[in-house]
């Protein structure tokens, strides 16, 4: 047998080979009803996100850093001898050596649920604590900065017992803001799905899915009135204030705290 013979009959019999392996290891074909169970229970969540998207907003607590003790210790006879020119704010009040009041800074971000069409919102009080303005991003990248304009976002009410501050968003001339409902949480039951929506780290509208724990959680130490609903879906800093939903798009909770595991900053799905 020549050598091109032997190269053909070689190469047939690896084609045959690998014919004859498609053959025995290709996987039977996916139940097309089961499929379909699936992809419907993926377009359910993929619905409740496009509808329930609008009404979450992202909050940035802007604070004025202190002046540094050095400076603020110093007399007033130190400026005047150096000639360090002291300014005074709106206030009357001197305010340090470059003049002005002290630029407020992004301190923390948090999220945030409208329930209004009025641009009532809820988030956690401590998204809030200690702020000098605040900034609200809505969905449609829509910004209120009550640094700009007082009555762009109002604090009409907070709860430090239970963690929770109401703002409102444009001092009440917007009358048509995407909103979402409460639900009963009384009817909630162990098992049923969650989907939460925040800006985790900084990534603003994220989305995770879990399902409801366990729920009557208390002795956290978190708060004073404690009935926590206790969720596997990833919860991480910047989710707080922002909604817990059910398949329903409903508010279900109020996202607040998370129990990570050792340096761990992240979600440990508790």
């Amino acid at each position: 047998m020549t050598t091109g013979h032997r190269i053909m009959v070689l190469y047939f019999a690896v084609l045959a080979f690998f014919h004859f392996s498609l053959q025995v290891s290709a996987q039977p074909p996916i139940n097309a009803a089961s499929l379909q169970v699936a992809q419907q229970v993926e377009n359910a969540f993929s619905e409740v996100v496009n509808h329930a998207k609008p009404a979450v907003v992202v909050i940035t607590n802007k604070q004025t850093a202190p002046e540094a003790p050095a400076m603020q210790d110093m007399p007033e006879e130190f400026y005047r001898f150096f000639g360090i020119p002291r300014f005074r704010d709106q206030w009357g009040k001197q305010d340090g050596p470059r003049g002005g009041r002290r630029k407020p800074v992004p301190a923390g971000k948090g999220s945030g649920v409208l329930f209004s069409a009025e641009g009532y919102l809820v988030t956690n009080y401590h998204v809030i604590d200690n702020h000098a303005f605040l900034e609200v991003k809505t969905s449609d990248g829509t910004v209120y900065d009550n640094e700009k304009d007082q009555d762009a976002v109002k604090v009409v009410g907070i709860d430090k017992e239970t963690d929770l501050a109401v703002l409102q968003l444009g001092g009440g001339k917007k009358k048509d803001f995407p909103f979402l409902e409460f639900a009963d949480s009384d009817q909630l039951r162990v098992g049923q799905w969650t989907i939460a929506i925040g800006a985790p780290f900084n990534f603003d509208y994220s989305v995770t899915i879990g399902c409801v724990s366990q729920k009557g959680r208390y002795d956290t130490g978190m708060s004073t009135y404690e009935n926590y609903i206790q969720t596997d879906a990833s919860i991480n800093p910047g989710n707080s204030g922002g909604p817990l939903l059910n398949i329903s798009g409903q508010i279900i909770g109020i996202n607040q705290f998370i129990y990570t595991g050792g340096m761990s900053r992240g979600s440990i799905g508790l």
